[in-house]
This record gives C-alpha cells, structure tokens and sequence, in this order.
C-alpha cells in the first residue's frame, strides 16, 4: 500500500447537460472517514448506462464522477474498518448492501458512479461491505466486468430467469454484446438448449417467427429492450401457449433502454406469457460471477483503453462499435485486448 497518496487526481466527470464527461486534472482525491476504504482503481467498465445518462433520457441534476464497474487495491483504510486486506484486489458493489431510497431516486441511483463518485478517477471512496476479494489469477480489467456486467448477467440468467445446471429450457439471448456474450455462456454452462446455437440475424430471426411453424423458446433474455425486440420476443415466446398447464414463457428484460414498448395484457394471458425485469444483482451474485470467471465457465471479451479516452469509447457503445466490454485503466497510455 503506498503511503504517498495526491490531494488531486485525474478523474472523468459528468456535468448536467453535458453529452460528453471533463476530463479534470485537479479533482479532489477523498480522505476515509471512519468505517470506508480509499481505493486506487485499477480498473473500471464502461456501461450503456453511461450512454442513457449522456443522453438525458434520466434527468440528473447532479456533478460526479462517472463509473461504476469498479475494481481497485485498498490505498487508505479508515478506522475502524475490519477484514480489508492491503494489496488485496477487491470488485466494489457500487450499492451499499441493504441501502434504501425513494420513489423519486432509488438506490441504483444513488450509487457509486451514478449519483456518487465512482471509479473513471485514479481513487474512489467506498465502504467495506462493498468489497467482494477477487480469486487470485484474475487480472483487474477482467475482474471489472464482474462489478456489474457479468453480476447482472448472472442475475438475469440465475435468479430471474430461474435456470439451473442441468436445464434443458431452451433459451435465446438477444443482443449478444457486452452483457449479452456473458449471459450466453452461463446459459450453455447451465446445459440450456439455446437459440443461439445458431446467430440469428435481424432479418433471420424475424423470418423464422412469421412462419406456419414458427421458432419458438422457452425463455427470452433481451438486452436490447426496445420496441422491436419486444415484439420479437413476445412471438418467439407463444410455444408455451400451445399446450394448457405447460410451464409459462418468460420474457426478462435486462437491456436499459427508454423506449416504450409495446404490450397488451390478452397477448400475455393468452400464450402464458411472463415478462420480468431486472436490474444489477446481489453481492452473492457478484461472488458467484467471479467463480464463474475463475473457474473457465465464462471468458469475457475486454479491451482497456485509457482514462483520457473514456468519451471515445462511451460513443463507440453508444454507436454499438464495441465487441465485448470496454474497460478503463486509469494510468495506462495504450489500448489493449
């Protein structure tokens, strides 16, 4: 742990109204308090969420740094503070565990990276109860994507979705991007028999659903989330009406998007259709996507850049030119795969 610890840092903020973050030189770096931890971020994920509050489609009032995929080495550990290990890689739950807010601004909201500082700086300030250790092996820009790309995923594919080891559910991953190629392979490790054994174009896919014998799965996990995947996975998912009493088709929707979607509750009742929704995960989510990462069971895909591009790749993902995760590594001068 170094004990040389700057009062300022680089660090990328978001300004209300801005489409872009500032790179700012000179933003303080926090002191602990009692019972929180200095993190020196070794890495942080870009997220589409970024891209949702760039654009305004939430209203944000408030001046922050941007960032939540966050994983960093203990740098200043406060008093009081227990368990927390000096050079221990830790992946930070950007929501403090069992937090509680308002009708008007939910925990997500007020959580490291969105609404709280967060990690595209060089320091961020957490509490302890956030940190979940990374299994040794496993290098920080890889470990970020469990922070909350691969913790969403698996909630998604585990807890809402509902599969197991063993499933024979067939399923289909709707955009296999950043969270998308996640979900993929913990599907398959669970044994599912997936639509996208075969990748379906746009124009394929709706072909085979406008069929006399159309395709159709047991389970949609959509992370595109706009009107037409909706309507795509509203027809893939109506084999399960067929025969009464089957077990019901399950839409769940884990792509952020403001796009009204289009929905009727006959269609719905009719082909014993349920559509869920989910948001991040749980700590034990996070601890078990690291596992999953440790043991080989899922490979993500990453690209590190550095802080000073931090705008170039939010726009590629908000232009969908990324493959994979992009990931930031504040201090590094190059981009890497």
């Amino acid at each position: 742990m170094s004990t040389e610890i700057p009062t300022t840092m680089r660090a990328a903020v978001y300004r209300p109204g801005h489409f872009n973050l500032a790179i700012e030189d000179d933003f303080p770096v926090p002191k602990p308090k009692s019972g929180e931890v200095l993190l020196k971020i070794a890495a942080c994920g870009v997220c589409h969420s970024d891209v949702l509050l760039l654009t305004n489609a939430i209203i944000d009032d408030r001046t922050y740094v941007f960032g939540h995929e966050v994983v960093g080495y203990p740098a200043k550990i406060g008093a009081n503070v227990e368990d927390v290990e000096e050079g221990q890689l830790y992946s930070v739950h950007v929501i403090t565990p069992c937090a509680k807010g308002t009708v008007a601004l939910p925990p997500i909201e007020q959580s490291i990276g969105i609404g709280l500082n967060g990690g595209y700086a060089e320091y961020v300030l957490v509490e302890p109860r956030q940190l979940v250790p990374v299994p040794d092996g496993i290098p920080p820009e890889v470990a970020s994507v469990a922070a909350d790309a691969l913790t969403t995923a698996f909630n998604a594919v585990h807890n809402v979705a509902g599969l197991r080891p063993g499933t024979d559910r067939r399923v289909l991953v709707y955009g296999v991007g950043g969270l998308g190629h996640l979900a993929l392979q913990i599907a398959k490790h669970y044994g599912a028999i997936l639509g996208a054994e075969h990748a379906f174009s746009l124009s394929e896919i709706t072909s085979a659903t406008s069929t006399a014998d159309p395709f159709t799965v047991d389970i949609v996990i959509d992370f595109v989330a706009s009107q037409q995947s909706f309507t795509l996975d509203k027809a893939m998912t109506r084999g399960n009406g067929v025969t009464f009493g089957a077990p019901p088709s399950k839409i769940v929707l884990t792509g952020v998007s403001a796009e009204n979607l289009p929905l009727n509750s006959a269609e719905l009742l009719e082909y014993n259709t349920q559509v869920l929704s989910t948001c991040y995960g749980s700590v034990d989510d996070m601890k078990a996507g690291l596992q999953l990462i440790a043991s080989g069971a899922v490979k993500p895909v990453v690209h590190t850049v550095p802080l000073e591009a931090v705008d170039q790749a939010i726009n590629d993902l908000r232009a969908s030119a990324i493959v994979g995760r992009r990931v930031i590594v504040p201090g590094s001068k190059h981009h890497h795969k």
